[in-house]
């Protein structure tokens, strides 16, 4: 009797093994595709953050008719930096969206009332004359220090590799970017350092400084920055800063706050220091353009410097000032970072930029003017 068939059967091992392997390597060669399209998209965002601040700048001096003051009014290289109370941050929430917060937080503690107000008094001498509202983490405010705690989508870069959780366990709102004080390298060759780098000696360091784009002059205003606004940095990212607890994103400031409470005692200082990843700290929003002057190799001033591997090489860990994202230019896209410039467009810098460019395009009043095309 005959016996009939379907003709039908299943995979084999063998093919089945040739299918899944097959799949494996599509995978393979999707998955950068995949990874370089979200990093474009991220890189996109950061991008728009930046134009939003430079937008909020413009707003405010249109308003004002004067910039939004710098927050940090200098960089001596120590303790005697002096702050406002507020970051430059804080005064241009009302420009992007964010009036709301703004309005927590207090707007009307004079400078003549810090030394003596109670129970929490203000250390004046980190202070500049024309400091107005409370600081940040002021216990006498709650209300400012719950607007502090606010995450502001704007002032995150979407590509720091690193959850607001854990980069901020005290709940203070990030800030991925840089206003620039000062910028003080070497120019000169023949010096005790070389150019490119800081110098030790104060003096020189002082003869080489150049004032950024804003200040903390009530007269400043777009006027003030001769070198032209489409030739001038106003905010550049410096991405990654975190709370000690996050290990390698570490971000240490020696400087003190003017208030001890709710401060950060890891940070040093007589009372506390200050959050070197919080929007709300003037110590975070603006700082020195100086390059990795503590490094123990290189300490060329150049974007994204010690940027392999996370955490930083031995010589520079982040968690070093002016290591990594400590100070410093500093993202985590691939090639370079974004920069605001100041008539309000975004520009990518390639991590190559010379230091002679980044220094003149930082400055604002030093009469060395570039190309825009750099």
């Amino acid at each position: 009797m005959l016996k009939l068939t379907s003709g039908k059967r299943g995979f084999t091992l063998v093919e089945l093994l040739v299918v899944i392997a097959i799949i494996g390597v599509m995978v393979g060669l999707l998955l950068p595709a995949v990874q370089a399209a979200r990093e474009a998209a991220r890189r996109m965002q950061c991008s728009n953050n930046l134009k939003q601040i430079g937008l909020a700048v413009h707003n405010f001096e249109s308003t004002y008719k004067r910039t939004p003051h710098s927050g940090q009014c200098d960089s001596t290289g120590g303790a005697s930096t002096v702050y406002m109370t507020q970051s430059t941050p804080t005064l241009l929430l009302p420009y992007i969206e964010q009036n709301n917060v703004y309005e927590m937080m207090d707007q009307t503690l004079l400078f003549v009332n810090m030394a003596t107000k109670s129970p929490t008094p203000y250390t004046v001498t980190q202070l500049h004359p024309r400091s107005r509202g409370a600081v940040y983490n002021d216990p006498d405010f709650p209300n400012t220090i719950l607007a502090a705690q606010t995450n502001i989508p704007t002032y995150v870069c979407p590509s720091t590799p690193i959850s607001g959780g854990s980069r901020a366990p005290d709940l203070y709102g990030a800030w991925d970017y840089m206003f620039i004080a000062v910028t003080d390298v070497e120019e000169a060759a023949g010096q005790a350092t070389a150019p490119g780098t800081r110098p030790t000696d104060s003096a020189r360091r002082l003869a080489m400084t150049r004032a950024g784009f804003l200040s903390c002059d009530e007269k400043w205003g777009f006027n003030s920055v001769i070198d032209g606004l489409t030739n001038t940095i106003l905010c550049i990212e410096d991405s990654g800063r975190a709370h000690p607890s996050a290990g390698v994103f570490a971000s240490l400031s020696t400087r003190a706050a003017p208030i001890a409470a709710n401060s950060v005692a890891w940070t040093g200082g007589t009372t506390g220091g200050r959050r070197m990843y919080a929007w709300a700290d003037p110590d975070s929003a603006t700082n020195g353009l100086s390059g990795a002057s503590n490094s123990l190799g290189s300490r060329a001033m150049r974007i994204n410097q010690h940027k392999t591997p996370i955490g930083g090489p031995p010589e520079c860990r982040w968690t070093q000032n002016n290591c990594g994202p400590n100070d410093e230019p500093f993202s985590f896209h691939p090639g370079g970072c974004n920069a605001s410039m100041g008539d309000g467009s975004v520009k990518f810098l390639s991590d190559s930029l010379d230091w002679v460019v980044l220094k003149a395009i930082s400055g604002s009043q030093d009469g060395v003017v570039v190309p825009t095309d750099f």
